[in-house]
C-alpha cells in the first residue's frame, strides 16, 4: 500500500472544462493553487489561480448582489505568470478582463452554465436576477 502524499500547499483538480489540461498528450489536468488578491470597491472578491505543475495562471473574479435572487456570477480568465504575480490591488482586476481575447462566465444567475464570452467585462457585471 502506498503511503498518502500530502501537499503543503493548498491545490485542487482542476476543471477540465474551464481550464483544458496541463498536458494534452497525456490528459493530465491542471493542479491549482490560489492566492487571494481581496475585495474591490463593488465587493468583489478577487483570486489567482496558478498551475503548480506549468505555471499558467487565470484570474477569477466573484460577485453576489444580495438584493437579487440568483444573481451571483464569476468571470475568469488565463493571465501572463507576470501579470499574475503582480496583481496586487483587487480594483485593477476587472480591467484585466477587457484585454482578454475570452473568458468564462457562469454562476447562478447564468443558471450555472459555463459560457465563453468577450469583454467589457462590465457587460457580465450588470446586476440582473438569474431564473
Amino acid at each position: 500500500m502506498r503511503g498518502k502524499l500530502e501537499r503543503t500547499t493548498p491545490q485542487r483538480p482542476a476543471d477540465v472544462e474551464r481550464f483544458g489540461y496541463c498536458s494534452d498528450a497525456e490528459h493530465v489536468p491542471h493542479e491549482l493553487e490560489t492566492r487571494s488578491v481581496g475585495v474591490d470597491d463593488q465587493y468583489g472578491e478577487v483570486t489567482v489561480l496558478r498551475c503548480t505543475r506549468c505555471g499558467r495562471c487565470w484570474l477569477h473574479y466573484l460577485i453576489e448582489y444580495e438584493y437579487l435572487t440568483a444573481s451571483g456570477r464569476w468571470l475568469e480568465g488565463e493571465i501572463a505568470p507576470e501579470v499574475a504575480r503582480a496583481l496586487e490591488q483587487p480594483n485593477d482586476a476587472v480591467a484585466l478582463f477587457d484585454r482578454m481575447p475570452w473568458f468564462h462566465v457562469s454562476g447562478s444567475a447564468f443558471q450555472g452554465k459555463l459560457r465563453r464570452v468577450t469583454g467589457p467585462a462590465k457587460t457580465w457585471l450588470i446586476p440582473f436576477p438569474g431564473h
